[in-house]
Parts: structure tokens; sequence; C-alpha cells
């Protein structure tokens, strides 16, 4: 058992999709397995908040919703204060972003590829605008942090390059999964035709629109094709609206692709058991949950072929070029109808998503600070804890 520590973990600005999976996983787990460290949880998402267990060594604190500039005053001068009331031995960061002055070491998350990606994509002014301003402070964070944690090593290597950061500060820890969990028997159909599966939060780089536009292709040719089944909260308004003109666009194969929206999150693990196959077609991913999700409930997948997908699915994923409609629409004929191919991905994912665990991840997270705590020590920086097992009241405010 390693020393004791007061962890402060910022999740203000966690709002859904991947990082919220991430969080309701990976904090359980953390107050579990280091019954001996105090963990302060600050969020905005409610939902987040009440998906926490009692711990007597956990504590969660819900603020009111605030805007991107309330957010950045909350990180730069609200935060280090009470990281340095609540006596913290450790700042962690669910997000990009950490204080420039804080009274312990702090610990950044990058797990938002839209930060770093030079996609030449026409977007509009404020959209620009926003995404210049979170990689300047992405920048800045990566200084002040101690360590930057990325969910996967490709990522550490791309973002990592991105942000000049020496691979000494670079973090990489890889998502889990509980597999058993994926992996239970469907209760009852949600959607009741037979469909092919996609999740994950719409963004333009999640491809949706040529995943579509392969799906009228291979129905072209093969009939009897299974519904398309898309899930996802909308985080991108103008590509929403693409997708349905590119739905639009296949006539009367229109009524059998089903853009769903965000759909509660225990709904998900029904949608997965209840699909034919899984496609995940996005091309610009840190990690890609939903990969693991598919594998584990056991369905053949087709992914885009980018790194980081090879690093997640290795030989139980058929991958295919996700800027070539036709490539797309040929490994989706192949899940559907090559002799054999379905059952044998689908063994292989079960077999390759036991190699991802949450209890992997938290305990070298956990590693992690106690590795950066250890090196404060060192330098002779830190303070002198309160010899009181309680949490103390915290008054947070804007």
């Amino acid at each position: 058992m390693g020393q004791p520590l007061r962890i402060l973990i910022d999740a203000t600005m966690c709002t859904a999709g991947g990082g919220f999976s991430y969080l309701v996983n990976i904090i359980p787990l953390l107050a579990t397995l280091a019954p001996e460290h105090r963990f302060l949880l600050l969020a905005r998402n409610r939902r987040l908040a009440t998906a926490m267990p009692e711990a007597d060594n956990l504590d969660v604190r819900v603020l009111p919703p605030t805007g991107i500039v309330g957010r950045l005053r909350f990180a730069y001068f609200e935060a280090p204060r009470i990281a340095k009331r609540w006596n913290a031995d450790l700042y962690y960061s669910a997000g990009e972003t950490v204080p420039l002055h804080a009274s312990c070491p702090s610990i950044a998350s990058f797990q938002n590829p839209n930060v770093f990606s030079k996609e030449p994509v026409h977007r509009p002014w404020k959209q620009r605008a926003r995404l210049g301003i979170l990689r300047l402070l992405a920048a800045v964070s990566a200084r002040c942090a101690a360590r930057v944690m990325f969910v996967s090593h490709d990522s550490a290597r791309w973002m990592g390059d991105a942000l000049g950061l020496p691979e000494a500060r670079r973090a990489p820890i890889q998502h889990g999964i509980d597999a058993a969990l994926w992996s239970r028997p469907l209760d009852a159909p949600l959607h009741s035709a037979p469909y092919i599966l996609s999740v994950s939060s719409i963004y333009r780089y999640k491809n949706y629109v040529r995943l579509i536009e392969a799906y009228a292709e291979l129905a072209e040719r093969r009939s009897q094709m299974p519904d398309l089944v898309i899930i996802g909260d909308d985080q991108d308004p103008e590509y929403s609206r693409e997708m349905y003109r590119a739905r639009d666009a296949t006539g009367a194969l229109a009524e059998n692709i089903h853009i769903l929206g965000e759909v509660p999150y225990a709904d998900i693990q029904s949608y997965y058991a209840g699909a034919s196959f899984f496609v995940f077609p996005s091309y610009l991913e840190t990690f890609g949950i939903p990969l693991l999700e598919a594998m584990a409930s056991g369905l053949p997948t087709v992914a885009a072929d980018i790194p980081v997908f090879r690093e997640v699915g290795g030989d139980a994923v058929l991958y295919a070029d996700p800027h070539a409609v036709p490539a797309l629409a040929k490994a989706m004929e192949q899940a559907l109808f090559a002799p054999g191919l379905a059952g044998s991905l689908a063994k292989r994912g079960r077999e390759r998503v036991q190699d991802f665990t949450w209890e992997h991840a938290a305990t070298r997270l956990l590693s992690l600070f106690t590795e950066v705590s250890a090196e404060q020590e060192a330098r002779s920086w830190s303070r002198p804890r309160p010899q009181t097992g309680m949490l103390e009241p915290v008054a947070i405010g804007e």
C-alpha cells in the first residue's frame, strides 16, 4: 500500500460520449482499488455524478452548467483555489485543461482528437475559433502538467508530437471494458428488423455520410439487406444535416436507414446484442470505445483502417479504407455474406477484449498518480497532509 494521497478529479469538461463512458467506469474502480486515497470529483454533468457509487473515500460535487468562458474561468482561477483549500496532493483533469499555477502537480488527459486534427474541412468561423483556442490551451496545459495521459499508444505518438511533448512526459493508458457485462444475452430487441449497427457521437470525422453511401451501394447488388441503425448524440448539427440528406438521396432505401440520435446509456447494450454486425467508419480517433463494446458483444466488426483501430482491434476486425466508399461497402459485404467470416471475427473479438480491462486501466492510472506524487516528494514541494481521515467540506463557486 502506497502513501495515502488526496486526488482532485476535475471532470467539469465532460459532457457525453467516450469521456463519459471512461469516467463512469474508471472512477468507481479508483475508489475501490485504492481505499487509502481520498478522491474529490468535480462535475457539471449530473448523470455522471449520479452514476457514482457511495464510497467513504469518494466525494462528488456537482457544479452548475456554464459556457466555455465560465469553464475556463473555473479551470484557471477557481479550481486551483479548491485544490489548495482541500489540500490536494494531485490534480487530475479528465480534459485538456489544467491550472497554470496550482499548489500540487497536475495530470492532463488528452482524449479529444479534434483539438489537434489538421483535417482540411471548411468549418464555420466560430468552430475554427473555438478549436484554435482549445489547441492553444491544450499546448499550455501540456507545458504545465507533470504528465499528459493519452488513451492509446497511437494518440500518444501523434498528439504528443504535435505538442512537442517529451516522451518521458507522455503516459499512454488504454481504455478497458467489462466484457462480462457486454456479453449478456439480449432481453428484448429494440429494433424490429435485422440491422447493422454503428455507435458514436456525431462529428464530421465519424464518417457517417460515407457509411450511408456504402450501405446504399451494397444494397444495390444485394437484396434482403439488414437495416442500418446509427446511434450517437449530435455534436455537429451541420454534419448531421448532411447525414439526413445522404439518407434521403438513397430513395426508397431511406426507410431502412435509422438515425436515432442519443439513446439512454442503459439501452446501448441491447442495441449491440441485437445487431447483425458492427461498423465503425471513423477516420479520426484517440481510442474508440465502441470497438471494444462491439467485440465484447460478440459482433463481427468492420472498422476504418487507421492505426489506433489496428492497435485496439488487432486481427479481430475487418478493416477498410474509410475514404473509399467501394472499399467500405466490400468489407460490409464480406462481414455479411462471406462463409464463416462472421463467426471467426466474433470469436477473435471476444478473445481480443480480454486484453482490455478497466481494472488494468485503473491500476495503471493509480500507478501514474503515485509516480507523479513521488517525484513531487523528491523535489521537496509537498505540503503536510491533514491528520484527519475525513473529507473536508469545500466551498465551490464560480
